[in-house]
């Protein structure tokens, strides 16, 4: 028995020989080839910035093996960013998140020199005269921008931060560390946005800044101690936008006298989102409660995305019928309005990110864009939704008193209220555009 065993040690130790040595052929094999790619100017090297002051801790605790000179070289990776070049895109790596970037891209995202008109930030590059075999002659990265010399002697500049929230890849970084914060009634409370009081909103883009920010992560902001005027709720909407004049107007007060709909009684209101009858629905919703009723009209607001979520989760193929098939909602009074669109629409790409909720089952129309064997399917992923979306769990009550400015995502969230009595009761508001909140988040680097 002991001889046996001897033995078998004895060939184990032969073929682990063998292994190492055939290894080490193989390394000196690959690092030759390799000198001789980088002596060809074919190998892909790494650019990494030069750096002033000395690496953080965390810095220098990371490492990054890579080919340099026909050297394998160890070398911290800097806080900045790094480079890898290939034959048609390189790799950013900048901020824990690698970037692929082709060259075709590059060159035709290009702000510098006569690429643009630096007047009005128009494009002058025509794309389709691009070389599609397009290769830099040097890439560096420096003082937070990637700088890239191309073969006609043009010079390209591309801040980092710009590439992060301009390319697939970095949106789907930004927007895993910028999401919105997904709501129901008890996370609501226990985490409830911040409030701004008016004439610092009005006086201090800061204030402005937070107030954007809420929105975007919950979906609403409140303004305290307006002054109860129309004039109030105006400036306070247009500190961030122009507004959308629609066919109740520039601006609206809410009463109990019956004109326009369901919302002019004093009855409850089911929760809806609002311009459902528009094919581009509003984006922020302004109501400000100038005066109070006697009881009642108390207010209602829920999460969609967090609904839509939940049903995205529970029920995929209920999610895909409600996100895919366009329903047409209607307002009629002077006017016939018609929008059309998915109860549940998704950003374009392949990601499907919720974009809006389209939910206001009163001025809903006929369901005539699926064949009747579809329908049954669709009616059947409605009341699945909207079990989610009235969930006592996920209704948010409160009670807007005068002087209160609710600012609200209309793409977003829906709302309602409570019955009331008081005829006195008025509630003002207006509408802004997306396009205009967006925009203004933009200009403040909210987003």
């Amino acid at each position: 028995m002991p001889t046996m065993y001897l033995r078998k040690l004895t060939s184990s130790s032969i073929k682990i020989s063998q292994c190492l040595n055939s290894a080490r052929k193989s390394a000196f094999g690959f690092l030759a080839s390799q000198r001789a790619r980088l002596r060809e100017g074919k190998l892909q090297s790494w650019s990494t910035p030069p750096t002033s002051s000395p690496p953080c801790s965390i810095c220098l605790s990371s490492t990054f093996t890579g080919v340099r000179d026909g050297r394998t070289v160890e070398d911290p990776i800097p806080d900045e960013a790094k480079t890898l070049e290939f034959e048609d895109h390189l790799i950013l790596k900048y901020k824990g998140v690698k970037l692929p970037l082709n060259y075709v891209w590059l060159r035709d995202h290009c702000r510098t020199g006569d690429s643009i008109n630096h007047v009005t930030k128009e494009r002058m590059m025509d794309s389709v005269m691009i070389d599609p075999n397009i290769q830099p002659v040097n890439v560096t990265v420096k003082e937070g921008n990637l700088k890239i010399k191309w073969p006609d002697g043009h010079q390209s500049e591309y801040g980092l931060d710009w590439l992060l929230h301009n390319t697939y890849e970095g949106q789907k970084h930004v927007c895993g560390t910028m999401g919105p914060f997904l709501w129901d009634a008890a996370t609501l409370s226990a985490s409830p946005p911040p409030r701004v009081q008016y004439q610092d909103y009005l006086t201090n883009d800061r204030q402005l800044a937070k107030v954007l920010h809420t929105l975007m992560k919950y979906g609403l902001a409140f303004i305290e101690e307006a002054p109860a005027t129309m004039e109030a709720t105006l400036a306070a909407a247009v500190r961030i936008s122009h507004v959308r004049e629609t066919s109740f107007g520039r601006h609206w007060v809410i009463t109990s006298d019956q004109r326009q709909g369901a919302g002019y009684t004093t009855e409850a209101l089911p929760l809806h989102t609002d311009n459902t009858h528009f094919n581009e629905p509003a984006g922020l919703l302004v109501s400000h409660m100038l005066e109070e009723g006697d009881s009642g009209g108390t207010s209602v607001l829920v999460d969609g995305f967090h609904a839509a979520e939940r049903l995205r989760q529970d029920d995929p193929e209920g999610f895909d019928v409600l996100s895919s098939v366009p329903v047409p909602h209607f307002l009629e009074h002077s006017l016939d309005i018609t929008g059309t669109g998915p109860i549940v629409e998704l950003e374009p790409g392949p990601r499907k990110e919720l974009r809006m909720i389209r939910y206001s089952d009163y001025v809903r129309g006929s369901l005539d864009t699926i064949p009747m064997e579809d329908v049954g399917r669709w009616y059947a992923a409605l009341r699945r939704f909207t079990t989610y979306l009235r969930d006592p769990a996920n209704a948010y009550w409160f009670q807007l008193k005068p002087g209160q400015i609710l600012l609200m995502y209309n793409w977003r969230l829906l709302h309602g209220r409570s019955a009331f009595t008081g005829s006195q009761r008025k509630l003002g508001g207006c509408y802004l555009t997306r396009d205009g909140f967006l925009s203004r988040a933009r200009s403040l680097k909210i987003i």
